[in-house]
């Protein structure tokens, strides 16, 4: 199935679907009224571009489930440059990576991410993560220092704590993380993350 956007947006996507072949439809017999595959029109003829826009991102997810990291980063590339300021294609973009495991682009794609307009929690935790994977501690203790400031709930704040701990305990700053998780404790008695991570600094500790 080819499908054309209008525009030059692509030139040609083929999506492969399972069980699919490329002969054509033989009609049943005993059904005289099927039309042959071939004379239906196609219902990308329908899409819009904005639509055809849309189908692009959910066939760079599908590729990169299945791992087929040369379709989705060609995709991703004609994609970016349609829409460079489209939220969407970037956190596309750190699926990709992290489908690869190349988790410093991950950290770089998840930056840019925080740079468009829609960015939510989840965007800065992904971004916290991967800085805390790359070494990148300050930033990492940024979102989280900035979710503690910012918190609405008690939740909230044992959230940001318990990162702030965690993001101590691996740059090996004992007493500091044993204090955010005593904080985080304190606020949440039965938090069980903040006590198993007390009992986990008890055995990397000199």
């Amino acid at each position: 199935m080819h499908l054309y956007l209008k525009g030059g947006l692509l030139t040609t996507i083929v999506l492969m679907v399972v069980g699919c072949t490329s002969s054509p439809a033989i009609p049943d017999k005993s059904h005289p009224n099927e039309i042959p595959v071939d004379q239906v029109e196609p219902l990308a003829s329908n899409l819009t571009q904005d639509d055809e826009y849309k189908f692009g991102l959910d066939l760079v997810a599908l590729e990169i489930r299945n791992k087929q990291f040369g379709r989705a980063d060609r995709l991703l590339g004609k994609l970016k440059k349609y829409k460079p300021d489209d939220i969407r294609v970037y956190r596309l973009y750190t699926d990709y990576y992290e489908a690869k495991q190349d988790y410093a682009m991950a950290f770089v794609s998840s930056e840019q991410v925080l740079k468009k307009s829609g960015v939510n929690s989840k965007d800065e935790d992904r971004h916290a993560k991967y800085a805390l994977m790359t070494d990148h501690y300050a930033e990492a203790d940024k979102i989280y220092q900035h979710w503690l400031d910012d918190a609405d709930s008690t939740s909230v704040e044992v959230i940001a704590l318990n990162n702030l701990g965690f993001s101590a305990l691996l740059q090996k700053h004992y007493r500091k993380a044993k204090d955010y998780f005593q904080k985080a404790i304190n606020k949440d008695p039965l938090n069980e993350k903040a006590r198993n991570n007390l009992k986990l600094i008890q055995t990397v500790e000199p």
